[in-house]
């Protein structure tokens, strides 16, 4: 078996089916969808939520548990949704909730190439993007081998910092920046920096090798 990530994304709720259907505070899980034979177009949506959830007109209940509600509904498809994206990267939706105003999907990329590619094409249609979670498999797949990255553990300085250092080839070898050029970019000064590097690269190395 080829070694797989799993990651867990945060993006808006918009663009996405969802857009103009369900409220930020609405919590939704179990969502699916399936694309018309007659009507490549347009997309099915089916997603799990409160029975008494107020819902526009062509959201339909097709079937009710009591306390909660099995709703569908049919959209266009937007070529900058996430779920559009991984489409056209044949990767299925694992989980996809809506909460707190923020739709986080999980997949799993075959290889890393394919998460790179499907993240960038999500921080292009959504800026705000935000990746929760990696977890990573290998040929054998032992707990000894599962390792858990949750970036939220990392301030959003140290992210900001740690991004422009990666895209500045900081971390390539040889570097394709320095110290001093990745902060003078950030527009702090170079023991600043390091500092915010250093801080971080802890609490990622501690997730990865704990």
């Amino acid at each position: 078996m080829e070694s797989g990530i799993r990651a867990e994304v945060s993006l808006p709720t918009a663009p996405s089916p969802f857009d103009g259907v369900v409220d930020g505070a609405t919590p939704v899980t179990e969502v699916a969808r399936c694309a018309p034979a007659d009507d490549r177009e347009r997309v099915v949506v089916e997603f799990i939520a409160d029975a008494d959830l107020s819902v526009p007109e062509g959201v339909e209940v097709v079937f009710d548990y009591g306390g909660r509600a099995a709703y569908r509904f049919d959209a266009a498809v937007d070529p900058d949704s996430p779920f559009a994206v991984l489409d056209r990267h044949e990767t299925p939706v694992s989980e996809a909730t809506v909460r707190d105003g923020r739709l986080r999907i999980t997949f799993h990329a075959s290889d890393l190439p394919t998460l790179r590619s499907v993240l960038e094409a999500f921080r292009d249609a959504c800026p705000d993007m935000e990746v929760k979670r990696l977890l990573q498999s290998t040929t054998t797949p032992t707990e000894s081998d599962l390792v858990t990255v949750d970036r939220s553990e990392l301030t959003e300085r140290q992210r900001e910092v740690l991004a422009a250092a990666y895209e500045a080839g900081y971390f390539d070898h040889p570097k394709g920046a320095n110290a001093g050029e990745v902060a003078e970019s950030l527009g702090i000064g170079r023991s600043t920096f390091t500092e915010h590097v250093a801080a971080a690269q802890r609490k990622l190395f501690g997730a990865l090798l704990d």
